[in-house]
């Protein structure tokens, strides 16, 4: 399942294009003591089960023995071929250094300033950035970890709020995550394992272990996004989608404006000059200021030069969108995430309610229709008039400049 059509792009690739140095055999940060990988909060570095038919050691080999690490968190496991990094500007540095901080409270060998960032360090990064993206996901759709079971229910008893099959978020297994840095390795990857060679960031559904796979490669960021938090960027926004997908079970997706939407949401969280863009946008480009979103909102909403919502979840991987459009799809997300009353974890909840028994997977026009329904159930009113909340929400909130 490929929902990342297009990705911020750069001219100059992540990491030089030298023949890959091996990597240090031993994490230098746990030293794998089992006392600190537990206060990591880690189960393994590995080999463990990754997908339907191979584990982390199979996956490794199948690359040509490219120097890959694995770590499985509460969450998550993943893999990562990325190899030194050295930081950029200062908001990078400064975003970096409070994650280093924060990661040190786990791993007292981490230095919380430095200029560059070893291969298992980024490992542990990317570790970090996953399991604080679970838990903001939870917080922002008002979810709680005891809602989801920890074993498949009884069919014969089904409950009455089916919540999935599994404890992650309704899913079965851990999502999985590979970070790798070239073209070619997430190519053989699809190849070997998808059945189709990757030339794009990636989500996959691993439908026999039940768990949702993102791949990305620093290849695919050219240019002034060839970063870290450009990466960064394109990892939390492709695995909240996936977090999204995941939610109450697979077996009911969300339309394109859902998907895009949260995307936006949480990868600008990280940072606001970085973005994801599917759906036949316009060139990808970076805000010239940090949190340079909600003006442009604003200035649409003020000239009322908007689409309607009922509009907007209409939208496809085709529609011809511009850069003002994923703006909104941003926006009217941010909106209903800033209800107290927890009007977005209703809308996800409904996006997701379980099929009928014997009723088959929902279309995309389907899809739409049932967003269509879900918002104004969930909101207590019907779409123009959360056009009119939105409209008037943006107005009280975001900033002229």
């Amino acid at each position: 399942m490929r929902t990342l059509v297009a990705l911020l792009a750069l001219a100059v690739p992540l990491a030089a294009q030298a023949e890959p140095k091996s990597f240090p055999r031993v994490d230098p940060y746990t030293k794998n003591d089992p006392g600190l990988i537990q206060k990591a909060g880690y189960v393994s570095f590995g080999p463990f089960r990754f997908g339907d038919d191979h584990t982390s050691l199979e996956a490794t080999q199948t690359l040509g023995g490219i120097p890959l690490l694995w770590v499985e968190t509460e969450h998550f496991k993943l893999g990562s071929a990325l190899g030194e990094y050295t930081l950029g500007d200062d908001y990078e540095k400064r975003r970096v250094q409070g994650e280093l901080e924060r990661l040190a409270l786990r791993l007292p060998d981490v230095k919380a300033k430095t200029k560059k960032l070893d291969p298992w360090l980024r490992l542990h990064l990317y570790a970090l950035r996953l399991e604080e993206l679970y838990g903001q996901f939870l917080g922002a759709f008002h979810l709680r970890e005891e809602e989801f079971p920890s074993a498949p229910p009884d069919p014969k008893k089904p409950p009455a709020n089916f919540m999935g099959r599994g404890h992650y978020l309704g899913m079965s297994a851990k999502f999985t995550v590979l970070l790798l840095e070239r073209k070619a390795s997430a190519a053989r990857y699809g190849r070997v394992y998808l059945g189709h060679e990757l030339d794009a960031p990636t989500q996959h559904l691993f439908a026999t272990s039940d768990s949702f796979l993102f791949l990305t490669a620093s290849e695919f960021l050219v240019g002034e996004n060839a970063s870290d938090t450009g990466l960064a960027c394109a990892v939390v926004g492709g695995v909240a989608q996936n977090l999204a997908l995941g939610f109450r079970g697979p077996e009911v997706g969300l339309c394109f404006a859902v998907r895009e939407g949260i995307a936006h949401w949480f990868a600008q969280r990280v940072d606001p000059r970085y973005h994801l863009l599917a759906g036949g946008a316009a060139e990808p480009r970076i805000s010239a200021a940090e949190g340079g979103w909600a003006p442009p909102v604003r200035a649409r909403v003020e000239h009322r030069v908007f689409p309607s919502t009922n509009d907007m979840l209409a939208w496809n991987p085709s529609t011809p969108l511009e850069w003002a459009d994923h703006l909104i799809l941003w926006s009217r997300l941010d909106c209903l995430l800033a209800r107290e009353d927890g009007a977005a974890g209703n809308f996800l909840r409904q996006l997701k309610a379980p099929l009928a028994e014997g009723a088959s997977a929902p279309t995309a026009d389907e899809l739409v229709e049932r967003a269509r329904a879900a918002l104004p159930a969930a909101t207590g009113g019907d779409l123009e008039h959360f056009d009119q909340e939105w409209s008037a929400w943006v107005l009280k909130t975001y900033p002229s400049k």
